[in-house]
């Protein structure tokens, strides 16, 4: 038997040689372990002593590894034992090296490639798990892990439930689960089944695209009325080719979601295939249909009706002199590319006789709807006609390799035929296309033919075919003239970014931006972007003439910034401000610790918290993950630094705060503190030379009203004045916590400001001093050493994020 210490605890579990701490929550704690019975890596899942006496906790804990050990799947975490031991009851289950979802989305917002294929695999597990009778009710990204191959696997079935059995676990009425991933049933306590958990699917592939959820409040019981009465949130455009999984996953009524979860394989599988431009991939078992000419000829009806309508509501409006809410032009572009995916998916059949008719009839149907949506960009007029008597046109759908014959629209007109096969441009072309259709063309490719490839034949001798081609009717002159008129105009959009190698992207069209491209009259979508600047988008206009923009981004920060980045729990994190890059003096060669000076650079900018972290702040992360909650020593909580923290929690809440917050959070360097402390005065104090009195609270030489002959304790933060870089409480008041290793002096220093480490680190930095320091031990070189497991009532710390 092995014995484990961990800070001032000590661990033992028969059988297992325990490594470390991997995660802590309110219920359990899991431990990375060595089976010794089979050499096996596990994650030891051990349940919190205090819930033992609660036989509702115990059964759930229990719960988890009898639901579990009857799920073999291998995107469901495998059981490898169970048992108690004295007070302690655990779980021996599959150690997950990957991290979680939560984790990945911590980094940043997933490719949505990436989360297609974590919600394909942990759909196969909810379809296993549902087939077996259990519905998991729990679904959220830290209940996604993966494996060290990259697949993803669901796990903490705790609060599963049996969909045919009844439990003291959960009575009528009561609602189980996390309120942000909650379906509407499940949020209104009825009766739920696997449905629910495709719900919470749809929720968690929303977040891994955009990296929000999709109903935000404050309180659990208005997410909850969110998730009930809400509309279903619509999809940044980008990332509008996934809202049809969105509507399904996540619509209110059971019965329009996905019903299981193949048929989420099924959808995703397709819209993988469209993506990479294949046909779609064999459908599983529940879904064996293809797309036929009907479901075609259902979807085009349906796009004309709808184009009609709006033709209607658009003249009704004028007519009444009252403006109708324009079209947002990504719906045109919505519709066609969903009538593509239909005309792609649909499989390649030899021709019969029966269905020449139907094709002809759908490319004229598709043509006419091209028409209707261009003359509405452009701005037509409704009583403009788009064709009159003297021009028609007829599309002609390609049809596959090896079918020649093709359906051509022929008008007489007096002596001369004119044979014309034309259709207008596919929306996001930037100019007309010339060429003529090409026998390997996509199933829905269309051409526009110039004027010179028009025949034009007269008599029944072939001679005449030349003579006519030249010699054409005034009729026929006519026609190629308003033939020619259809043609949109083409003006040149060129965007100056300031940067200049800020990126350029028009977000409504297929071809990417490069400067100069041509475009149609109407709308764009337009964004340029640089790391570490402020995205600019916005629609602009294309006219009638050439467009010269010039685009000038921000600095997402600047020297001063003050940030406070938003909680997924709700709230916001500490106060941060902006710290531009430079190079200072560091150290004292008048301490023997701090010696000897030498020039330090600060290559990046970086952001610190401008006050020490609070007890309101560091309580929010207690109660977060379930640590203990540090004393006060009786001086009080609320806006106080925080206080009896090892250098162990204090990491453990940069790391919280990064996972709430999406962003890099850590511990300052002794470079970056001091450089920040300082405020960019060479003294060793931030107000230089001046009267230290009533500027810090410190023992001796401060003249501070939080120190008397017999006591000292904390004053609230931020209650002096701010040095030069807008930072409170550098002197004083409570010493805090670094990232480095602490060594005995400078000997082995470094010019740029990355921590100190050392294998076998047992004392980490503490700068700045405290309140029981005297004035010259708060100076900002002075610094010591302390033991990383040590918790202090005069030590605290603040925090560092990282600049994009």
């Amino acid at each position: 038997m092995e014995v484990v210490s961990s800070s001032n605890t000590s661990l033992e579990i028969p059988g297992y040689r325990i490594l470390k701490k991997i995660n802590q929550g309110g219920m359990s704690t899991v431990y990375l372990a060595i089976q010794r019975s089979v050499g096996r890596q596990v994650a030891l899942k051990v349940m919190s002593p205090v819930l033992n006496a609660d036989p509702i906790f115990s059964e759930r804990f229990q719960r988890e590894a009898n639901i579990v050990g009857q799920l073999s799947h291998p995107n469901i975490v495998g059981i490898h034992d169970i048992g108690r031991y004295r007070s302690l009851n655990y779980i021996a289950m599959d150690y997950m090296p990957g991290g979680s979802v939560s984790d990945r989305m911590a980094k940043g917002i997933m490719d949505p490639l990436d989360a297609l294929n974590v919600a394909r695999q942990i759909a196969l597990a909810l379809d296993h798990a549902h087939s077996k009778g259990y519905v998991h009710r729990d679904l959220k990204p830290e209940n996604i892990l993966f494996r060290e191959d990259g697949s993803a696997v669901l796990t903490d079935f705790g609060v599963a439930r049996a969909v045919a059995r009844t439990t003291r676990m959960t009575n009528t009425g009561m609602v189980v689960g996390t309120p942000h991933y909650m379906s509407p049933e499940q949020a209104r306590g009825a009766a739920i089944d696997g449905r629910a958990d495709l719900y919470s699917l749809g929720v968690v592939f929303y977040e891994m695209v955009t990296s929000a959820v999709p109903y935000q409040a404050d309180e659990a019981v208005a997410i909850a009325i969110k998730h009930l009465t809400d509309p279903i949130p619509r999809l940044p455009a980008r990332h509008s080719l996934y809202q049809n999984l969105i509507d399904r996953f996540l619509a209110k009524d059971p019965e329009h979601r996905f019903q299981r979860g193949l048929d989420v394989v099924d959808a995703i599988d397709q819209l993988i295939a469209t993506l990479a431009g294949k046909p779609a991939a064999q459908p599983t078992q529940l879904n064996n249909t293809s797309v036929r000419v009907s479901s075609l000829m259902r979807a085009l009806l349906l796009t004309l009706y709808g184009t009609l309508s709006d033709q209607i509501a658009r003249a009704w409006a004028r007519w009444r002199d009252k403006p109708l809410n324009e079209n947002h032009p990504r719906a045109e572009q919505e519709t066609i590319m969903r009538i593509h995916q239909v005309i792609q998916q649909t499989p390649q059949r030899k021709r019969r006789q029966w269905l020449f008719g139907s094709l002809v009839t759908v490319s004229a149907a598709f043509a006419w709807m091209l028409f209707s949506l261009i003359s509405f960009k452009l701005q037509w007029q409704t009583d403009h006609p788009l064709l009159d008597g003297a021009s028609r046109f007829t599309a002609q759908l390609l049809l596959p390799e090896g079918e020649a014959e093709k359906p051509e629209a022929t008008e007489k007109t007096g002596p001369a035929e004119i044979t014309t096969v034309a259709t207008p441009p596919a929306l996001g072309d930037t100019e007309p296309r010339s060429e003529l259709p090409r026998a390997d063309a996509g199933p829905a490719e269309v051409a526009v033919p110039s004027a010179a490839e028009i025949s034009v034949t007269g008599g029944e001798e072939p001679a005449a075919t030349k003579q006519a081609a030249t010699e054409v009717t005034p009729v026929a002159k006519a026609e190629i003239a308003e033939t020619e008129e259809v043609l949109p105009e083409v003006y040149s959009l060129d965007v100056r970014p300031e940067p200049s190698d800020a990126r350029v992207r028009i977000m409504n069209i297929t071809p990417r931006y490069r400067a100069g491209i041509e475009l149609e009259p109407g709308s764009y979508d337009l964004e340029v972007s640089k790391p570490g600047y402020t995205t600019v988008r916005r629609w602009i206009a294309i006219d009638d003439r050439d467009l010269m923009l010039p685009v000038e981004l921000e600095r997402a920060w600047y020297h001063g910034k003050k940030i406070s980045s938003r909680l997924a729990s709700g709230g916001r994190g500490p106060q941060m401000i902006a710290i531009k890059a430079g190079s200072f003096r560091m150290g004292s060669n008048q301490r023997a610790a701090a010696s000897p000076v030498h020039r330090v650079r600060i290559d990046s900018p970086f952001a610190i918290s401008t006050r020490e972290i609070t007890f309101d702040e560091y309580d929010l992360f207690a109660e977060a993950t379930g640590a203990a909650l540090p004393g006060d020593a009786g001086w009080g909580r609320g806006d106080r630094p925080v206080i009896n923290v090892s250098w162990h929690d204090a990491r453990d809440y940069v790391q919280w705060l990064s996972r709430e917050t999406g962003k890099r959070y850590r511990l300052a360097s002794e470079a970056e503190w001091e450089y920040a402390a300082r405020g960019g005065v060479r003294t060793p104090f931030w107000w230089g030379g001046d009267n230290p009195r009533g500027k810090a609270n410190c023992r001796r030489g401060c003249a501070s009203e939080f120190n008397s002959l017999f006591t000292a304790t904390s004053a609230p933060v931020g209650h002096y004045q701010a040095n030069r870089f807008g930072l409170y409480d550098t002197a004083g008041n409570v010493a805090e916590w670094v990232q480095d290793c602490y060594l005995g002096d400078y000997s082995k220093s470094r010019s740029d400001a990355r921590p100190v480490t050392i294998s076998n680190c047992k004392l980490r930095a503490v700068r700045g001093g405290s309140m029981r320091d005297p004035l010259n031990n708060i100076s900002s070189d002075y610094r010591e050493g302390l033991g990383q497991d040590t918790m202090s009532r005069e030590v605290g710390f603040r925090v560092v994020m990282e600049l994009e």
